[in-house]
């Protein structure tokens, strides 16, 4: 059989990919948090405005830090900790788009604590967020995809 014929990779499942993804959440919370307080910013300061500039400097952190590292690794921290990897969809190594697209939707994913991605990826039932379907890309078990 040729890897033309081979079989797409299968999703890895959500009690795998939450533990990662909050190891993940913890590394951009962080890059955020570790400079904002060596440049003196204190959590009790942030008043709506900057509460908002806040929230869009995580956003961007979070972007930057998935994109970058899904991109030329094909994994971050937290899924390598849990032994996950972010391919295109027919198992190949992900491209800057793949991850540029699947990241961009990371907010719209996001919005009522991750519930969006969570009900897409169980409706849709292959393991793909929106993020995921826009990027033709697919979470999967390390061990499992071709290099």
């Amino acid at each position: 059989m040729s890897d033309r014929d081979a079989a797409p990779p299968e999703p890895a499942p959500l009690r795998v990919r939450t533990p990662a993804f909050l190891l993940d959440q913890l590394v951009v919370t962080l890059l955020v948090v570790g400079p904002a307080l060596a440049l003196g910013y204190r959590a009790e300061l942030l008043t709506p405005p900057e509460r908002t500039w806040a929230f869009l400097a995580a956003m961007a952190v979070a972007f930057v830090y998935h994109l970058l590292a899904e991109w030329r690794t094909g994994t971050t921290l937290g899924k390598r900790v849990f032994g996950l990897r972010v391919v295109s969809d027919d198992g190949t190594p992900l491209s800057f788009r793949g991850s540029f697209l699947r990241n961009a939707l990371r907010l719209v994913d996001g919005l009522g604590y991750w519930s969006v991605a969570v009900a897409v990826i169980l409706l849709r039932g292959d393991g793909k967020r929106l993020g995921d379907w826009a990027g033709r890309t697919l979470v999967v078990h390390a061990g499992r995809v071709r290099q």
